[in-house]
């Protein structure tokens, strides 16, 4: 561009004088055929861009759906293990409750 308004000012030869208006025709050519490549690459980047945000939110939704059966599952496990360890308490004083039983048979057993 520089090279052209140069060489339109000093020359001898001016095929395109000041107000350069084949250089404006040129640039205006251009614009006209990259204006809608712009667009067109813009809206294909805008659908890129909701499809990938389309994809994010499905495994945001399927990570929330699996960290809540984890939490189920984990809750299901509390509950067991609670039952686990009432049974083992009621056990152990059924056992503290037969030993002292039999340690009182063979204390008063004559002997």
């Amino acid at each position: 561009m520089a090279a052209w308004i140069a060489v339109n000012v000093v020359a001898i030869f001016r095929w395109d004088p000041y107000p350069f208006i084949l250089l404006n025709l040129m640039f205006s050519l251009q614009a006209a055929y990259a204006a809608p490549l712009i667009l067109l690459a813009q809206t294909r980047q805008a659908d890129r861009d909701k499809a990938q945000a389309d994809a994010d939110a499905q495994h945001r939704e399927t990570v929330a759906a699996a960290t809540l059966g984890r939490q189920q599952m984990a809750q299901q496990g509390i509950e067991l293990l609670r039952q686990l360890i009432d049974e083992n308490t009621h056990l152990t004083q059924q056992i503290e409750e037969l030993t002292e039983k039999i340690h009182g048979k063979l204390v008063a057993a004559p002997g």
